[in-house]
């Protein structure tokens, strides 16, 4: 570690890991780089977002039995949003990076070039690249570019320059190539955590969140549409892609400075069950309803209402309100593990595919973690298991994958205080019938005629040549008719 003063202002600019190459001094904001013990002023870097991270430089804790401390950021924005990259400075000497991205975490140590890696234009999600004895499967790609940055730097950044990388999942593994610096990138390797498993001290209250979250140094954000003046109410930095519930115009507020994306005029939607602006207390967090969205898939017209929820304790939170009934969405920190073409398994826990279909926005209003817009859409892939349902949603740039548990109507008021949700029929939530849990059934109809090719399969052999063939062929077909006799008396009997 050694001190000394910044050329521009002279406030004291403190280097703690002998590899920074450089640092942004926190009065007059000057890049500082460094040259043996001595600095040279190479200009201003741009402020960094207060955003809702709870992290900040002096942050410490501890990763893999190894202590360390936050001693740098950049931000980092591309077409639909933008993270933050913490640096971090472990006590032997090492050091990593924290990456910071709507409430989800992860921490990777640089490995050195990955000469193996394919080409950045050849990565798709999903595809699969191995490392050290792991297949990690790509989840996300990005090109963005540094807006802002401080403390210190392992090398040197400033506005406009540009990140190219491509982040694979397995289970709780996490891996980035990074092919900012050429065709051959630098692979950074490590896991999916929480700040909890970080044991992270000196992070920032909540109390100080709110006071500077969305602030820059002489700027303000709008909270009115600057296409029709209505107001919308946000979160800055958490949620600040807006869509004005007025006239639909999509604005990005994560600047600091609201900048119109698409000006459009469409049909307002009919009163939804929630609004905007909506206060619930869930699992004894409490939470603002802060945008909401109609989907539906294409070709069936079926739609469904989904309703993001903020906690400045507890992040982001999905319900979604269907002609079936309530669900509890949250995104997963840990990727679910393949086990079969058609069955994947999370926290010892197995699921099998169910549906497959396109998922569609019709209408979006109000502030969201990332840009949405009418017309945007997704390949939605579902599972079910013993602990609720999984759907992984696929995009070209990205696949993330959230579980969903059923909730009552009664549940839902008592949330909201709206106690007439209790007896009220759902509202809003498009046509089509579902069975007693709330599954479609078109899916039923093909998870059964699964189940019935897979019985099929394993014992027709033994029925035909085995030595007790009559007995096995009896019990497969009283096997068919329980699987069937509940979907075709539902079907041609009503409802039951």
């Amino acid at each position: 570690m050694f001190k000394l003063a910044c050329p521009s202002c002279g406030a004291e600019v403190v280097f703690r890991s002998p590899t920074s190459a450089m640092a942004v001094c926190e009065y007059c904001r000057s890049t500082l780089l460094r040259d043996g013990e001595a600095v040279r002023d190479a200009g201003k870097m741009s402020a960094t977002l207060e955003d809702y991270s709870p992290i900040r430089i002096a942050t410490a804790g501890i990763y893999a039995g190894r202590r360390f401390g936050v001693v740098g950021r950049i931000q980092l924005r591309y077409d639909a949003g933008f993270w933050n990259e913490w640096y971090i400075l472990f006590d032997d000497g090492g050091t990593g990076w924290l990456s910071d991205a709507s409430g989800q975490y992860a921490v990777t140590l640089d490995t050195g070039l990955a000469g193996d890696a394919p080409r950045f234009e050849q990565i798709v999600p999903g595809g699969l690249y191995r490392w050290d004895g792991v297949a990690y499967a790509a989840s996300d790609l990005r090109t963005a570019r540094c807006t802002g940055g401080e403390g210190e730097l392992p090398f040197r950044v400033g506005e406009g320059w540009q990140a190219k990388v491509a982040d694979y999942r397995q289970a709780h593994r996490f891996l980035t190539l990074d092919y900012s610096e050429g065709d051959t990138p630098r692979r950074y390797a490590g896991k999916a955590v929480t700040l909890a498993d970080l044991k992270c001290q000196l992070l920032r209250s909540p109390t100080e969140i709110a006071a500077s979250a969305g602030k820059l140094p002489g700027k303000a954000a709008s909270l009115e549409c600057p296409a029709c003046g209505a107001s919308i109410s946000w979160r800055p930095a958490a949620a600040a892609h807006l869509n004005c519930p007025a006239c639909g115009t999509v604005s990005d507020a994560s600047t600091g400075t609201v900048e119109v994306m698409q000006a459009v005029r469409r049909e307002a939607l009919a009163s939804t069950t929630l609004a905007l602006g909506d206060a619930a207390t869930i699992d004894g967090e409490p939470y603002t309803l802060i945008g909401l969205m109609r989907r539906r898939t294409t070709g069936s017209g079926e739609g469904w209402t989904e309703y993001l929820m903020f906690s400045e304790g507890a992040g982001f939170l999905w319900l979604v309100e269907s002609a079936t009934g309530w669900q509890k969405v949250k995104v997963l920190d840990v990727f679910p593990e393949s086990v079969s073409a058609s069955a994947v398994r999370v926290e010892d826990a197995a699921y099998t595919r169910m549906d497959s279909y396109t998922a569609e926005v019709t209408y979006a209003a109000g502030a969201f973690n990332w840009q949405v817009k009418v017309g945007d859409k997704v390949s939605v892939t579902e599972y079910v298991g013993g602990r609720g349902s999984l759907a992984s949603e696929r995009t070209a740039a990205e696949i993330t994958w959230s579980r969903a548990q059923r909730v009552t109507a009664a549940a839902i008021g008592a949330w909201f205080g709206k106690p007439a949700l209790a007896s009220a029929a759902v509202a809003s939530a498009g046509e089509g019938r579902g069975d007693a849990a709330g599954v479609p059934r078109e899916a039923l109809y093909g998870l059964a005629a699964s189940f019935s090719a897979g019985l099929l399969f394993l014992n027709l052999p033994i029925a035909l040549f085995g030595r007790h063939g009559g007995s096995v062929m009896f019990l497969v077909v009283i096997g068919l008719l329980l699987l069937w006799a509940p979907l075709f008396s539902d079907r041609f009997g009503g409802d039951s």
